[in-house]
């Protein structure tokens, strides 16, 4: 009877013993001082009871310690894994933002050389916008010094000795009457053109100063030339053109008085010049909004267009001066002269002049 009690208190023992043994060899083998065969030796004993109840505790605390070794070995994987990644994210990061202050220095660097070239471009675009500036005015300083120089040595040298050559005559004796007094005509004549030449030779180094100041006026066109054209027709011998003034009664310029006599004269003058003898010279005047043209045209025959052409050619023809003068004035007045050719023999001279009110 005790032997049948014993065998059932045995039976579940053994067969945890078993189950233990079955999980521990797929799990890990115990360690060698406790194989399989000494456990169940264990279990067979006298005091299989308690013993196999003290080592089934030491099994399941062994197991449970495993398992929390091998739970904090993975949370320090985990741990390390994290530390790594967040190690990798800083080092992106701190190479991002390298590469991106880099980025930024090369762009402030190439934005600086730009700005840099840029201003000096500028300058060197004002230093030759004045070196130009200082080589215009220089030009047109030697221009106005070579037409000064044309002008003393034409203008005033002709009049001058028409008078020194009279004077001789007249020291000399024996003239007549009649020739006497076409002699002083003659001088009267010369010494007006000299007096005009001289007049506009001041007026025009007056415009060449720096100080000049212009100031326009309002003038009657028609009173200007009215007085010019019977001027030039009473001077004019009988063969020459006469002048027919069509310029209406109203029209008025912006200008200045004694310039614009000169640009009316020196035109007046070149008509008179290149005009065939015996054709007419047509004034007219076309006011609008802003300016008024006023025109001279005159019949020049064959030569039309070579006489266009050397009308302010003053470098080779000293007859032009006046009117290359006279386009100086007109630019200075904020107007201009300009030459039109047609029919190949008619020559019109237009002056634009800003129109008054």
């Amino acid at each position: 009877m005790m032997m049948r009690t014993t065998g059932k208190i045995y039976r579940p023992a053994l067969l945890l013993l078993l189950m233990t043994a079955a999980l521990q060899a797929f799990a890990r083998p115990y360690p060698d001082s406790l194989t399989r065969e000494k456990i169940y030796q264990m279990a067979l004993a006298a005091d299989t009871i308690t013993d196999s109840i003290d080592y089934l505790q030491y099994l399941v605390k062994e197991r449970a310690a495993e398992a929390l070794a091998r739970k904090n070995t993975l949370q320090q994987e985990q741990l390390q894994q994290r530390i790594q990644d967040k190690k990798n994210t800083q080092l992106l990061t701190i190479g991002v933002i390298s590469v991106a202050i880099l980025l930024l220095v090369l762009i402030l660097t190439r934005y600086y050389h730009f700005r840099n070239s840029r201003r000096q471009e500028q300058q060197l675009a004002r230093g030759y916008a004045e070196i130009s500036e200082k080589n215009a005015e220089l030009k047109a300083t030697d221009e106005f010094k070579n037409k000064l120089i044309t002008i003393i040595a034409n203008d005033f040298r002709e009049p001058l000795l028409h008078i020194t050559t009279v004077a001789k005559k007249l020291e000399q004796g024996g003239m007549g009457r009649e020739e006497m007094l076409a002699e002083m005509e003659q001088i009267g004549v010369s010494s007006h053109k000299t007096l005009d030449v001289f007049d506009y030779v001041l007026r025009w180094i007056q415009l060449q100063l720096a100080g000049y100041t212009y100031t326009p006026v309002t003038c009657r066109l028609r009173e200007m030339m009215n007085y010019l054209s019977d001027n030039l027709n009473y001077m004019a011998g009988d063969a020459a053109p006469r002048v027919v003034d069509r310029i209406p009664d109203d029209t008025t310029v912006l200008a200045d008085t004694e310039m614009l006599q000169f640009v009316l004269r020196q035109i007046l003058l070149a008509a008179n010049r290149h005009g065939l003898p015996g054709s007419l010279v047509i004034a007219d005047a076309w006011p609008d909004d802003t300016r008024v043209r006023i025109t001279v045209a005159l019949d020049a025959g064959d030569q039309a267009r070579d006489v266009a052409e050397s009308l302010f050619a003053w470098q080779r023809d000293t007859a032009a001066l006046g009117l290359a003068v006279s386009k100086d004035f007109a630019v200075r007045m904020k107007g201009d002269i300009l030459v039109e050719v047609s029919g190949n023999r008619y020559i019109t001279l237009t002056l634009l002049l800003p129109a008054s009110g």
